[in-house]
């Protein structure tokens, strides 16, 4: 059995275009919380919204935005990362099973998350990971939203404590 050291951190749709007031603290704040150094992955998605991937997006959302390579350009900056294109909510299986693959061998089963959207995005990669065997992990100071229409964070963090037990968050200011 390997070292039980996180592994994983993965960083969801830190994007230039989901860029707002609402979450601009995720995007200032990240290497002041996160010691990039601690993992031995750095995972980041890069939703892209395209009429042939994700219709759904368009048709029955009316959103047409993250569509060209300004608004998808992610934003971390002198961070080694593995791309992860995704054209919905959730991550793709092949990215999905290449994270449960690195795991597999590790006691600690503790997967990292920041990003946005928490009420969409993030929750919808945290029911897959917590599904396929892992402990999915947000830091609270670095999960927010781009959305005018979320719950806020303090109310929403309940539905996250039920699915992914009390102690789902890290705290660090």
């Amino acid at each position: 059995m390997k070292k039980s050291k996180t592994k994983i951190l993965l960083v969801v749709d830190m994007q230039v275009g989901f860029l707002t007031e609402k979450n601009k603290h995720i995007y200032d704040n990240i290497y002041n919380i996160v010691n990039f150094k601690d993992y031995e992955y750095i995972f980041a998605t890069k939703f892209i919204n395209n009429k042939k991937e994700n219709s759904n997006y368009l048709d029955i959302l009316n959103y047409d935005f993250m569509t060209n390579d300004n608004e998808t350009k992610i934003l971390l900056e002198n961070v080694n990362f593995i791309e992860v294109k995704k054209y919905g909510y959730a991550l793709p299986l092949k990215y999905l099973n290449k994270i449960k693959s690195i795991y597999k061998d590790y006691k600690n089963k503790e997967i990292h998350i920041v990003g946005t959207d928490y009420d969409s995005c993030v929750l919808a990669i945290g029911f897959q990971l917590f599904d396929i065997g892992l402990i999915p992990r947000f830091y609270y100071d670095l999960i927010g939203t781009h959305s005018s229409n979320s719950i806020d964070l303090e109310n929403f963090q309940k539905v996250y404590k039920k699915n992914f037990g009390q102690n789902c968050f890290i705290y660090k200011k």
